[in-house]
């Protein structure tokens, strides 16, 4: 259990890019980096810093795929 909790870390260390946003800053932006991809839009190249910050921190995807939830509901 341990060893899957230093891999997890590791992997985000070594995903981590020099200029990281906040979940400050991507939250921010996270309606806008929703509306794209609820278009159908290739969020990833338009807003790439955002993407890869969701891929590395659990509460802001949570955040994210709870507003794609509400905007698809719409």
């Amino acid at each position: 259990m341990k060893e899957n909790s230093i891999q997890k870390i590791s992997q985000m260390i070594a995903n981590t890019a020099p200029q990281e946003l906040t979940c400050d800053e991507v939250f921010q932006v996270l309606h806008q980096y929703a509306d794209i991809v609820s278009r159908g839009e290739d969020a990833s190249q338009l807003l790439p810093d955002v993407h890869r910050h969701l891929e590395s921190c659990p509460d802001c995807r949570e955040e994210y795929e709870a507003l794609l939830r509400a905007i698809k509901a719409k």
